[in-house]
């Protein structure tokens, strides 16, 4: 195996792990929503938390991780404010005014838009079948593994598409500028910068006073703190360290597996249902990241090389 398939099996790994973490705090946020807080809590929290953690971590361990250009700080506020604040808030205000399914399927369109755009805009991927017939197989599978079939669950009515939209938007955003980022910059300081910036977005949205005024105890506290790592910390590192190894279109195909991992283990755990359409769903969009990994052996073979990611 040579290095660049090496990274490019590396880059799908970390993929499928944050997949797994972002799926197992999809049934755990249910949970919390239900019982104990509310979604913006839960929102703000999660990337306000994860800065401080990082910030505090690195100003003792290597504080190189904070250098960056002055000339490059708008792009670490994009990729807080918009990439990760707006991201979220409008998913999650999908799911409130809509359905889980149509927020999913809205969101996961974010791949179509990055191919077109890294294809015909920014011209920093090339065009190619596999590719095409992998984002297809994905968008599929993943209408089926979250609807089961039923038209019913996809609500496109109201707000319900502008927030759905915008959650795509911003996603798809989230993966382009990200990428950029990350050919300068290592992942730790874009993280570091991104969560940071969120956090002071939501600081505006839902100021100290406010939070302070619901009283949260000491528990409470330390379930929010651990939803956190495990929920955004955790997987936000590995989906970056993954990015700067593939392309943002494959990444984004490849994330296509967090609503299926979320079925998964939403049925082991939580003993939810799970149909046969959802499991054909679910081997369609798993289908679509194995196609996504035989381009680099295909041209092996045709002793073209191995394409990496720009």
């Amino acid at each position: 195996m040579t290095s660049t398939q090496s990274s490019s099996s590396r880059g799908y790994l970390f993929v499928f792990i944050a997949v797994l973490f972002w799926g197992g705090s999809a049934s755990l946020a249910k949970y919390l929503f239900t019982t104990r807080f509310d979604t913006l809590i839960i929102t703000q929290t999660r990337s306000s938390l994860s800065f401080i953690l990082l910030a505090v971590y690195f100003a003792f361990k290597d504080r190189s991780v904070f250098r960056i250009d002055r000339a490059d700080l708008y792009k670490f506020v994009m990729v807080g404010v918009v990439g990760i604040a707006v991201t979220n808030f409008s998913y999650y205000y999908t799911v409130q005014i809509s359905t889980v399914a149509t927020a999913i399927l809205l969101q996961y369109t974010a791949p179509v838009l990055v191919m077109l755009y890294a294809i015909l805009v920014s011209k920093e991927e090339e065009l190619n079948g596999l590719k095409v017939v992998s984002l297809l197989l994905a968008l599929g599978g993943c209408y089926l593994a979250v609807s089961g079939g039923a038209g019913a669950e996809i609500q496109l009515h109201g707000w319900g598409w502008v927030a759905g939209l915008v959650s795509s938007l911003s996603f798809a955003f989230m993966l382009l500028i990200s990428k950029r980022v990350l050919r300068k910059y290592p992942v730790w300081t874009m993280l570091v910068y991104a969560f940071g910036f969120s956090m002071l977005f939501w600081l505006v949205v839902n100021p100290p006073w406010a939070i302070a005024a619901k009283g949260y105890s000491a528990e409470d506290w330390g379930i929010l703190w651990l939803f956190a790592v495990v929920s955004i910390l955790i997987p936000h590192a590995l989906f970056m360290k993954s990015l700067s190894l593939l392309e943002a279109t494959s990444v984004g195909i490849a994330s296509t597996m967090e609503p299926v991992a979320a079925i998964v283990i939403a049925y082991v755990a939580l003993g939810e249902s799970l149909s046969g359409v959802q499991m054909v769903g679910g081997v369609a969009v798993v289908g679509a990241v194995l196609l996504l990994q035989l381009r680099p052996l295909m041209l092996k073979r045709a002793g073209g090389g191995t394409p990496h990611a720009k």
